[in-house]
């Protein structure tokens, strides 16, 4: 089995991420996040991004009217698993505010919480 590399937990949210690479018309558009964590984002573009590639980034929290601008670089990708279309990005965040950190971070975690909680009606019943 595998050892995990990861250092932070990540969450499995969703939100809509506006990205583009700096001083390209081309190679733009809009993605769902699959997860992310304190250092970065997992998203799906159209394009088979390089690694190194910097983007910039428009996160939308939902129900939160101010979106997080960010950039971050891309640390891999590879074409979508299951029925899904495109490429998956691995984005380290690069330059963001630490109050929308926070504020992602936030929206995330009490996500994970609401999702954990409704997982059982009863967790007095749940066995180990």
């Amino acid at each position: 089995m595998e050892k995990e590399r990861r250092k932070f937990k990540r969450f499995d949210t969703y939100m809509s991420v506006k990205y583009h690479v700096p001083g390209s018309e081309v190679i733009k558009g809009v993605s769902l996040s699959k997860d992310l964590c304190r250092e970065g984002i997992k998203i799906n573009s159209g394009a088979d991004l390089r690694l190194g590639t910097m983007l910039d980034m428009e996160i939308t929290i939902p129900d939160d009217p101010k979106p997080v601008q960010t950039s971050g670089k891309v640390m891999w990708s590879k074409p979508a698993e299951g029925n899904q279309q495109g490429y998956d990005q691995g984005v380290h965040f690069y330059d963001m505010d630490p109050v929308d950190k926070f504020r992602i971070l936030d929206y995330a975690y009490n996500h994970w919480l609401e999702t954990k909680v409704n997982d059982f009606t009863d967790p007095e019943e749940v066995t180990e």
